[in-house]
């Protein structure tokens, strides 16, 4: 199993998350100038950073449209934490389509049938984690070092990503499953754990769930690269219907390689007037880096999110959608193009 899997050569287009925004997508693909098939006059090649699914209102036509366009060769796709979601086939946010297809749910979203899910579970699990080649990485969310050698070196056991991560699981599991550890995070549920989805909460530090939590992410290397990395925080904060004993990482500032980086995952803003999912995902990671900057050490990361993912909650709230974008990065061109037709020139990676 090719775990980290060798990106195509030549002009690229590299598609940030889609999250069932189908519109979206295929308006998209036509501004950088693809047929139906998904060909390029200029010979170009779609990459697909993940997260294709869940939220918006046709996950399974996105699934259909990036397969074809993968199996026919004129694409690529990685596994994003929505990915690898769906191939253990747990509830998650968003995603009643695939785990409770037909059954009423707050996203209006159309539902699988059973011969495409198990077609998309046979695609899904075939994905590469990253990709590379000698000037370019992709990642769904983070480039740890660490995390891509462990699996480098696991790739010869023909381990699948999904075993990867329940190998690792597993072991967490009973690390936490007894001991002081265990009666540590049980004590502090005990005391606080019903407080946890209370926004009203004056809301204190947990250490023991904050360092399990972390633990779950950290020790995990298929979590690190599809999730990013986390710490446990020094202050909880409301995220996502509850308050978290643990934070993300802007790891890119630290990220010393030479080599840049392109990753989805972070819900970067296309613009800065409030959006109604604002509350869901905890402190905006990008405070001072204007919507279409390059990131880090170097300056040679770029998260090409532009929150499509929202447009369920900005629907939902009668407010504009075009306050959350699905947007491409054009390589070599340094380019990135919406789904609107517009287009920003962000500069090769490394400049000043």
């Amino acid at each position: 199993m090719e775990l980290i899997g060798q990106l195509a050569p030549g002009p690229l287009d590299i598609v940030g998350d889609v999250h069932g925004e189908i519109d979206a997508l295929n308006a998209l693909i036509a501004h950088l100038g693809y047929d139906a098939n998904g060909r390029h006059a200029d010979g170009r090649r779609l990459v697909f950073v993940g997260d294709l699914t869940d939220r918006g209102p046709d996950s399974p036509s996105v699934l259909q449209r990036v397969m074809s366009l993968v199996e026919s060769g004129a694409a690529q796709c990685i596994v994003g934490n929505h990915e690898l979601n769906l191939l253990r086939d747990v509830e998650k946010h968003g995603n009643d389509w695939w785990v409770r297809p037909g059954k009423p749910s707050e996203f209006p979203a159309e539902s699988i049938g059973r011969e495409l899910k198990s077609s998309a579970q046979r695609f899904l699990a075939k994905l590469p984690l990253a990709l590379e080649r000698e000037d370019l990485r992709v990642v769904h969310a983070c480039w740890n070092r660490e995390a891509l050698a462990t699996l480098r070196e696991r790739e010869a056991a023909g381990l699948s990503v999904l075993d990867l991560y329940q190998d690792y699981a597993g072991r967490l599991r009973e690390r936490w499953s007894a001991g002081p550890l265990a009666a540590a995070v049980a004590a502090e549920w005990r005391e606080h754990g019903e407080r946890l989805t209370d926004p009203d909460w004056s809301p204190i530090v947990m250490p023991t769930l904050g360092q399990m939590d972390s633990e779950h992410q950290m020790s995990n290397p298929v979590c690190i690269v599809t999730s990013g990395e986390e710490r446990p925080t020094v202050e909880p904060f409301w995220a996502g219907g509850r308050w978290r004993m643990v934070e993300r990482v802007r790891w890119w500032e630290g990220y010393d390689d030479d080599k840049p980086v392109v990753v989805g995952h972070y819900w970067r803003r296309f613009t800065r007037l409030r959006t109604v999912y604002e509350d869901k995902f905890g402190p905006d990671l990008f405070e001072g880096i204007a919507s279409h900057e390059w990131m880090g050490l170097r300056r040679n990361v770029y998260c090409v999110d532009f929150s499509v993912g929202g447009r369920y909650a900005q629907r939902a709230g009668a407010a504009p959608t075009h306050h959350c974008s699905l947007a491409a990065v054009r390589v070599p061109e340094w380019q990135v193009v919406h789904d609107d037709g517009s287009a920003w020139s962000i500069g090769a990676p490394g400049g000043a």
